[in-house]
């Protein structure tokens, strides 16, 4: 996950790539292992590419979804009330 972001974000602004947009998971929410922890460090990776970027137009952000109805994390409850 750490790896593979930042190779991407690289890329991205290599080539010129306008906007990006990251897909997180509710793993990344206060995360207990280290597979969570690997996905809170891409989507911070993914914020820091607006910075890294410097005067590139490439843009980033990260979107959130809560893949495991019930999980710790999850957004799901938070659009039901």
């Amino acid at each position: 996950n750490v790896q593979g972001a930042m190779n991407l974000i690289d890329a991205c602004i290599d080539k010129g790539v306008k906007k990006v947009v990251a897909l997180s998971t509710d793993k990344a929410s206060s995360p207990i292992n280290l597979y969570g922890a690997t996905k809170l460090t891409s989507d911070k990776l993914f914020v820091s590419g607006n910075s890294y970027a410097g005067g590139h137009e490439t843009r980033f952000s990260v979107v959130r979804y809560g893949n495991v109805m019930g999980s710790r994390g999850s957004v799901i409850p938070f659009f039901m009330s």
